[in-house]
């Protein structure tokens, strides 16, 4: 599917964004958010990515929607507004726990859940609201390049 076609299937959805994944030697080397209009909001290099049945392939069931945003306690300023990008987006607020335990529900929701990772990265994870049991995919991002309004980076 080309660029123009994807932004022609984001304005007919009316989501508010696509991620785009790009591969590089069989794996998620970037992950693109484009708008409606085709602007690149945020543009994450990934050092890598877990897939569900690499972290936990006894976990088969069906996962609701997000239902938050978690960065750990004295998380860094980058991990913060890695986690604000995807926490306006998505239309919640950040929270700062010690942990993902804090934000059990007896929903079966996912917690995007963002904190420091060695060498000023990123492990961006994703938890069951229900049960805390990690769901994957675990990403760890080296790099992020946020657009501004005007389309500058």
């Amino acid at each position: 599917m080309g660029l123009t076609e994807l932004i022609s299937r984001i304005r007919q959805s009316g989501a508010q964004a696509a991620l785009v994944i790009s591969i590089w030697r069989g794996n998620p080397g970037e992950l693109t958010i484009l708008t409606p209009d085709g602007k690149e909001i945020l543009k994450l290099r990934l050092e890598s990515a877990l897939l569900r049945r690499e972290i936990d392939s006894s976990n088969k069931g069906r996962v609701g929607s997000i239902e938050g945003v978690g960065v750990k306690i004295g998380s860094s300023e980058s991990v913060r507004d890695l986690a604000g990008s995807f926490a306006e987006l998505l239309s919640l607020n950040i929270e700062e726990l010690t942990d993902p335990s804090e934000r059990r529900t007896e929903k079966n929701r996912t917690l995007l859940w963002f904190e420091d990772a060695p060498s000023e990265k990123i492990l961006w994870t994703h938890y069951n609201t229900k049960d805390l049991s990690e769901l994957g995919p675990r990403i760890r991002v080296s790099s992020v390049r946020r657009s501004s309004e005007d389309g500058s980076e």
